[in-house]
Formats: C-alpha cells, sequence, structure tokens
C-alpha cells in the first residue's frame, strides 16, 4: 500500500484489522446491479442493506455513488460526508474503511469485475468533482487508487486532485508513483510539472514540461505554462518560442497573450507588450495579471499615477490574495501627491 498510507492510517493498525463486512453475497448482488446499470435496484437494495445493518461500510458509499450517477450529485456528496463522519466516529479514514471492506468483499465474492468497479469509483469522483466538490472527489479517487494501485490514470486522479485541494507534498507522491508505472503518462507528466512550478521548483518542472510537450506539442496550456517556467528562469528566448506557439494553437486564449506581454516587457518593447496585455483583457475582462501587466507598462514608461493606480487596483479587486498585485498597489504615491512613477 505503501503510498497510501495517508489514507489507510488509523489509531486501530493496519488493514489487517479490518473487520469483515456483513451480507457479502447481498453486497455482491447489489455492487453487480450497478455494474449492470440496473441503478434503481441497486439504490434500493443499498438503502435496504444499510438499514438492516447500520454499521456497514460500502452499503452507504455506493448509494451515495448511484445517487450521483442518476443525477443528485448533490445529495450523494451530503450521504458520502455523512459516512465520513460515522466512519471518524470509529477512529477510521473513509478512505481505508471502504478499501479494506472492499479487499475483504471481493475475497469471498472474486466474481466482481474490478475493472469495472474501479470504472465506477473513478466516474463517482469525476461527477462530483465536476459539481465542486473537489473534497469529495479524492475519497472516491483514493479509493479507486486503493482497488487499482497500478493504474495510472486512476493515480492522476488523485494526484491532480490533491494539487487542487494544496496537498502538494501527497499530490507528488501519487503522481510519482503514476510515473514509475507509466514514465511517459501525458497527464500525470504535465500535472506534475505544474506541481512543481507552483512549488518554485524550475529546474525540475522544466523537464516535466518538455517530455510532456514531445508526447503531446499541441496542448496549448502546457506549452504555456512551459513558456512561464522558461521565463521564470531567464531562458526569455525559449519561452517567447513555447508561448508564442500556444498564442497561435488557440488565439483566443488569453493567458499565452499575458505571458508575451510579459516576455515583452522583459525585452523593454512596452508598445508591444502594451498590446498583448490589451489583447488579453478583450478575451477576459476578469484576467487581474492583465491588468496589472498593463499597470507596469504604464508606470514603466512614466504614466499618470492615476491610471495605474486604476490598474493595479482593478487587478488587487480580481486577485485579492496576490500579494504583488498589493505591493504595487501600495507602492504608488498617495492621490494628489506628485511623484515619479517609472520602475526601476
Amino acid at each position: 500500500m505503501g503510498i497510501f498510507s495517508k489514507i489507510f492510517a488509523s489509531g486501530k493498525g493496519g488493514e489487517e484489522e479490518t473487520a469483515a463486512e456483513p451480507a457479502a453475497k447481498d453486497m455482491f448482488t447489489s455492487i453487480t446491479l450497478q455494474l449492470q446499470g440496473e441503478l434503481e435496484r441497486a439504490l434500493q437494495s443499498y438503502l435496504r442493506l444499510g438499514e438492516e445493518q447500520p454499521d456497514d461500510t460500502l452499503a452507504p458509499f455506493f448509494a451515495a455513488s448511484v445517487m450521483t450517477a442518476m443525477g443528485d450529485v448533490d445529495g450523494g456528496a451530503e450521504r458520502l460526508r455523512d459516512l465520513s463522519r460515522l466512519v471518524a466516529e470509529r477512529g477510521e479514514n473513509i478512505s481505508r474503511a471502504v478499501v479494506g471492506a472492499l479487499f475483504t468483499l471481493l475475497t469471498e465474492e472474486p466474481g466482481i469485475d474490478v475493472p469495472a468497479l474501479g470504472e465506477t469509483l473513478v466516474a463517482f469522483g469525476d461527477r462530483l468533482k465536476q459539481a465542486g466538490f473537489a473534497r469529495e472527489s479524492a475519497v472516491c479517487f483514493e479509493i479507486a487508487a486503493g482497488v487499482m494501485p497500478e493504474h495510472s490514470q486512476v493515480l492522476h486522479r488523485l494526484g491532480d486532485t490533491l494539487h487542487d485541494l494544496g496537498l502538494y507534498e501527497y499530490a507528488e507522491a501519487v503522481l510519482k508513483k503514476s510515473l514509475e508505472y507509466a514514465p511517459n503518462h501525458w497527464d500525470s507528466l504535465y500535472t506534475y510539472g505544474v506541481l512543481l512550478q507552483d512549488l518554485g521548483r524550475l529546474e525540475e518542472a522544466i523537464p516535466c514540461y518538455e517530455r510532456a510537450v514531445a508526447i503531446n506539442p499541441d496542448h496549448v496550456k502546457c506549452r504555456n505554462n512551459f513558456g512561464a517556467a522558461l521565463m521564470l528562469s531567464g531562458r526569455v528566448e525559449e519561452a517567447m518560442e513555447q508561448c508564442t506557439r500556444a498564442a497561435e494553437l488557440d488565439p483566443a486564449f488569453p493567458l499565452a497573450k499575458v505571458n508575451l506581454g510579459n516576455l515583452q516587457m522583459l525585452r523593454k518593447e512596452y508598445d508591444t507588450a502594451r498590446s498583448y496585455f490589451s489583447e488579453a483583457i478583450s478575451l477576459d475582462e476578469n484576467l487581474a495579471p492583465a491588468y496589472f501587466g498593463l499597470g507596469a507598462v504604464e508606470q514603466c514608461c512614466g504614466g499618470g499615477v492615476e491610471k495605474i493606480r486604476g490598474l493595479y487596483a482593478r487587478a488587487v479587486e480580481l486577485s485579492p490574495n496576490n500579494p504583488q498585485f498589493r505591493e504595487a498597489l501600495a507602492s504608488l504615491p498617495a492621490e494628489g501627491e506628485a511623484a515619479d512613477t517609472r520602475l526601476g
């Protein structure tokens, strides 16, 4: 279980101590109904089992998965949270408890189609994530990864969601394991590159992007992020090549325009930079970095302080937690106070 020690850890010891779930035959029948697409019958069966055996873990979990498959994603998420609270009261983690119960069931009822079961677990997580339930979806992906621990696409789903949740150390362990099993798994390469870039480990991120671009040269965001990493590493001409290609692949992708604007700023080509930032805003009027970039252009060119203040204030309004934006705004002279606003 290696990298899944976080989800399987509990005060009750290792997974061999997980108690067997009752009524394996009934649970086997219910899961089979679900895998065959007979969702209403499966749901009724899970609900009945849950009433008959209140300490059961699998029945309420799979009832939640069927509810999401039938369109009630909010209800499924709430049921999953309820189960998590009940399991926590027993001193366990929901992912550990469900995977332990599944292992017991699969041992007693080997006729369950494990790949189909894994796909069902992943679909459960996908529906939750698409509806904005990131933490709940991570539970489903953890459980799917516990059932299929060498499946790179499942590991990527988990690692990507953990990254979204800011659980970077755990996400890195999962993504590295995915790449051990499939070194050229594009999704994992790209997400790992983004993670490393977020952590400021640019020298490690760049090789990930290089490999990812070699596998899928037409992925716009990968090209653009690759360019951003190169730019932050001082490799301006290489960055220009990647960001230009991203903009060519999708002329309506505003973040490529922002990066091109930033690169032109480094070249001191301010008029060209202004054009790129303005174009980015025309594509997305709520793009904070574009307003910040325009403000920086005006400041470099000695523009009027009130115009600069308005651009920086808009950037802060759209992205209030960005310290660079706040510091730039705070550094401007007070209203009515004459000053040279130029940077540098």
